[in-house]
């Protein structure tokens, strides 16, 4: 892999590859996001459960549903993220082989 064109492939690929963290990056954040806004509502729910508000109890049981997903998200996004790096991290010592 000595061409030119070998090197531009390189690039080209490791360029798509940092989009691909930047977006996983962006969705972890988004995922974080969401658990935080989760946890703070659960929080008032738990409050409205204790004062026997009704409707409280579903709402809460809606909200551990919610925030459960919201994790898995996250986490399949790590993975997904973990992946991308080692991928970057290839393709760079490739790059670094030339």
């Amino acid at each position: 892999m000595n061409t030119e064109a070998d090197l531009g492939a390189l690039l080209m690929q490791r360029l798509a590859i940092v989009q691909e963290i930047a977006g996983l990056n962006a969705r972890q954040l988004k995922c974080q996001q969401e658990i935080g806004g989760v946890e703070l509502e659960g929080e008032r729910c738990e409050r409205d459960v204790a004062e026997g508000v009704p409707g409280a109890p579903a709402r809460l049981e809606a909200l551990r549903v919610q925030l459960a997903q919201a994790v898995a998200r996250f986490a399949a996004a790590r993975e997904e993220l973990t992946a991308s790096e080692d991928r970057l991290d290839a393709v760079d010592r490739q790059l670094a082989g030339r």
